[in-house]
């Protein structure tokens, strides 16, 4: 019995180590166990505000990677007991392990409350987590004898398996440092590549144009049988960018009034781009450095307008609950900074920060620090023009079709995501007939 007990706890830590990595893979927006399990969770709703905000980390790392640490190190204290004779002397890890639960469970019911009352957001895998060592605790119960776990730590016969726990923590540690710093470089490289990968979108352009035409009517042909396509993926990528290139060209030119949103890049350039974005929105500050980035290599032939769609139901009614609480504050914000001149500083200032909410007060706080007057700005923040500006935004984003962020249009046309940005640009380059330029953002 004792033994089936110790299994099941060992099984429970398991489970702990599978769900650790999806909340790894949901921190960084990495899909490690594909994107279907990735959505599990849960998109723009409670498990992105847990996993972006200043509470998922500690020491520099992910709690879902100290979670790695701790279920795995559990599991080696708990697997050579539950593969031991029956008839052996009694084993003391399993005290430890109930004591190491029994402190992670406190742990639990913190970060509970830091959801309940300071995040006001709930992760459904952190939960499964609690619930992990709830069951594993109960399992154990019968080994809650804290002087059998010292014994473990401090008894001499004891001390072989000591360092041997002590050694595989220690590698478990260091294999999640190793983990969190490949997820950090592709969440890295996916942001580099937010807008598109230039080579492969321009590729079709360097194959001879019979060559092409030939592969797209084979890749449309076998589009309808997907296993082949998918098989197959050159022809894949052929047939997606063909789809991505149709789909943006068929789009409604859809009239956007730019009068009085902030811009960058080029003075009345030919290529008009368009971002609805909020605040605190992790993709959106993603999507923001990109663009930054890109302009510079556009020649001088495209101008970025920002407009604002905060998920937030205090000025949007549009959107079913408040994913964002204080979004709404911020770009209240951001139209006074504009009034001022001072937009891309406060721009830049806002996504410079993780946001689970955001108040007045830290509205006026970043205002101050980009030089704006206290008492005009929340003069500027509670004035009735301030707030039907906003509600320009937000009401033309309604009509044309804008419901997440970020949501792109160029010339008009609406993206079904930035990572075409690329491809719509160079179509917009043909349509207006413009020389060839490298499409490469800058690193």
């Amino acid at each position: 019995m004792a033994r089936t007990r110790i299994s099941v706890a060992a099984l429970l830590c398991l489970a702990g180590v599978l769900l650790s990595l999806l909340l790894l893979s949901k921190h960084y927006g990495v899909p490690l166990l594909g994107e279907a399990v990735l959505a599990a969770c849960g998109e723009g709703g409670g498990c992105d505000i847990v996993a972006q905000s200043r509470y998922s980390t500690f020491g520099g790392l992910p709690l879902a990677a100290w979670g790695l640490v701790f279920y795995g190190s559990v599991f080696a204290l708990l697997a050579p007991s539950a593969f031991a004779r029956a008839d052996g002397p009694a084993d003391s890890a399993p005290s430890l392990a109930f004591f190491l639960v029994a402190l992670g469970l406190g742990l639990d019911l913190a970060l509970l409350g830091l959801q309940i009352f300071v995040i006001k957001a709930f992760c459904g895998f952190c939960i499964a987590t609690y619930f992990v060592n709830l069951l594993s605790l109960v399992a154990l119960w019968p080994f809650r004898q804290i002087g059998r776990g010292l014994d473990f730590l401090l008894s001499p016969r004891a001390r072989r398996d000591l360092v041997a726990w002590i050694v595989t923590a220690l590698c478990l540690g260091s294999a999640a440092v190793a983990g969190d710093s490949a997820l950090r470089g592709r969440k890295s490289l996916a942001a580099d590549s937010i807008l598109g990968v230039p080579n492969l979108l321009q590729a079709p352009e360097k194959i001879e144009k019979g060559s092409v035409e030939e592969q797209l009517a084979e890749a449309r042909a076998e589009a309808r049988k997907w296993k082949e396509t998918l098989d197959n993926e050159g022809r894949l990528q052929i047939y997606l960018n063909q789809k991505a290139r149709d789909d943006f060209n068929r789009a409604p030119v859809q009239a956007l009034d730019l009068s009085r949103s902030p811009t960058q890049g080029a003075t009345n350039g030919p290529i008009v781009v368009v971002s609805y974005s909020d605040f605190m929105c992790p993709f959106c500050r993603d999507l923001a450095a990109a663009l930054h980035n890109y302009l510079p290599s556009a020649s001088n032939r495209v101008t970025t307008y920002y407009k604002h769609f905060p998920l937030d139901t205090a000025c949007n009614p549009h959107v079913g609950q408040a994913l964002h609480p204080g979004a709404c504050e911020l770009a209240k914000g951001g139209v006074c900074a504009q009034e001022s001149g001072r937009f891309w500083e406060y721009h830049e200032k806002v996504f410079a920060q993780r946001w689970e909410r955001a108040t007045r007060d830290d509205v006026l706080r970043i205002g101050g620090s980009v030089g704006l007057d206290a008492s005009a700005l929340g003069a500027c923040l509670d004035a009735a023009t301030t707030k039907g500006r906003l509600a320009k935004d937000i009401d033309e984003a309604a009509r044309v079709g804008v419901a997440s962020t970020p949501t792109m249009f160029v010339n008009g046309r609406k993206l079904q995501s930035s990572g075409v940005f690329l491809l719509a640009i160079e179509e917009e380059r043909k349509r207006l007939n413009l020389p060839p330029v490298s499409a490469r953002p800058n690193p």
